[in-house]
C-alpha cells in the first residue's frame, strides 16, 4: 500500500515539475509576445480534441500490436494503461525513466524484458519514421532544402516498408550469435502494430491543423506548413536532449512558422499546442488509469467466479 501511494506521488511530482517547466518556458518568452494578435474561434477546440485524444489511444494500441507479434499476451484496458503510466515520466530528463517503467510494469504483467524492450526500440524506429515522411512530405523548400526532404522521405518510407522482415530476421540472427533468447516476430501482425502507430500520427496531424485554426487566421495554403512544422518539431524533439524535446519543439515550431504569422504569434501558438498536448495526455492519462483498473477489476472478479467450491 505505501509502496502504491510512493508511486503515486511521484507520478503527480513529475506533473506538477512539468507544469512547473512549461510556465517557465513562457515567462522567458513572454517578452516576445507583446504584438500577440491570435484569433479565437471556438469552433474548431472540441474538433482537436477529439483528434488529439484518438492519436493518444491509437499509440498505445500500436505497442499492444508489437508485443503480441512476439508472442506476449496483454488485455486492451492494461496495455492502454500501462503504457500511459509509463508515457507520463517522459518528461524527466534523459526519458530513461519512461523506458524503465515501462519495464518494470511490463515485467508485472508477465512480459519478459526483451519482448518490452524490442517494442519500445521498434515503437521509436517507427514513429520516427513516420514523422520524418510527414514532415519531407509537408515541411516548406525554403526551411528545408527538396533533395534534404526527397531523401529522408524516401529512407522513412523504405525503412517502414521492410521493417516487418527485418525484424524477424534480426531477432533469428541475435538468438544465433548472442545466445539470448529473442522471439521471432509475425510480420503480419507487425504491420498492423506500424499501420496503427502511422494513423496516430495522422490524428495528431488532424488534432493540430484543428487546433491551429482555433488560434490563427489559416487559408487552406497553410494546412501543409502547420503540419510540416508540428512534424520537423516532434524530429528535432525526439534527437534533442530535453525531456520531451521541451524547448526544442516550440523553438522549431516558431522558426518555421514566423515567416508566414509573424514571431509573436508563432511563438504563441508553439506554446499553447505544447500546452494543450500536456493538457491531453493528463486527462488521458487518468482515463486510461480507470480503464485498466476497471478491466483488471473485472478479470479478477471472472477468475473469482469461476473458482470451484472447497478452493477459496
Amino acid at each position: 500500500m505505501l509502496r502504491r501511494r510512493l508511486k503515486t506521488l511521484f507520478q503527480w511530482a513529475v506533473v506538477a515539475v512539468t507544469a512547473i517547466v512549461l510556465i517557465r518556458i513562457a515567462v522567458q518568452r513572454g517578452g516576445d509576445l507583446g504584438g500577440v494578435s491570435l484569433s479565437f474561434n471556438f469552433f474548431w477546440l472540441p474538433h482537436a480534441a477529439i483528434a488529439c485524444s484518438v492519436a493518444n489511444l491509437l499509440l498505445p494500441l500500436g505497442w499492444r500490436r508489437l508485443i503480441i507479434a512476439f508472442g506476449a499476451t496483454i488485455t486492451t484496458g492494461h496495455a492502454v494503461r500501462l503504457w500511459s503510466l509509463a508515457q507520463a515520466a517522459r518528461y524527466v530528463p534523459t526519458g530513461l525513466l519512461a523506458v524503465t517503467s515501462r519495464l518494470q510494469l511490463a515485467a508485472k504483467a508477465g512480459i519478459s524484458k526483451t519482448i518490452t524492450v524490442s517494442s519500445i526500440a521498434i515503437e521509436t524506429a517507427v514513429l520516427f519514421a513516420w514523422a520524418l515522411l510527414t514532415s519531407a512530405l509537408f515541411v516548406p523548400s525554403s526551411t528545408f532544402p527538396s533533395v534534404t526532404r526527397w531523401t529522408s522521405g524516401s529512407a522513412a518510407v523504405l525503412g517502414l516498408a521492410t521493417l516487418p522482415w527485418l525484424v524477424p530476421a534480426a531477432s533469428t540472427g541475435l538468438s544465433r550469435l548472442k545466445k539470448i533468447s529473442v522471439p521471432g516476430a509475425k510480420s503480419r501482425i507487425l504491420c498492423e502494430g506500424i499501420a496503427l502507430l502511422g494513423l496516430s500520427v495522422f490524428a495528431r496531424a488532424l488534432g493540430t491543423v484543428c487546433l491551429a485554426a482555433g488560434y490563427l487566421e489559416l487559408g487552406s495554403s497553410d494546412l501543409p506548413l502547420i503540419v510540416g512544422a508540428t512534424y520537423a518539431a516532434v524530429i528535432a524533439g525526439m534527437i534533442g536532449v530535453t525531456p520531451a524535446g521541451l524547448g526544442v519543439r516550440e523553438g522549431v515550431i516558431t522558426a518555421i512558422l514566423a515567416g508566414k504569422f509573424g514571431l509573436a504569434d508563432a511563438a504563441a501558438f508553439a506554446l499553447i499546442s505544447r500546452a494543450w498536448e500536456f493538457a491531453l495526455e493528463m486527462l488521458f492519462l487518468a482515463a486510461a488509469s480507470w480503464w485498466g483498473r476497471s478491466n483488471r477489476s473485472s478479470g479478477d472478479s471472472k477468475r473469482d467466479y469461476r473458482r470451484p467450491k472447497g478452493k477459496l
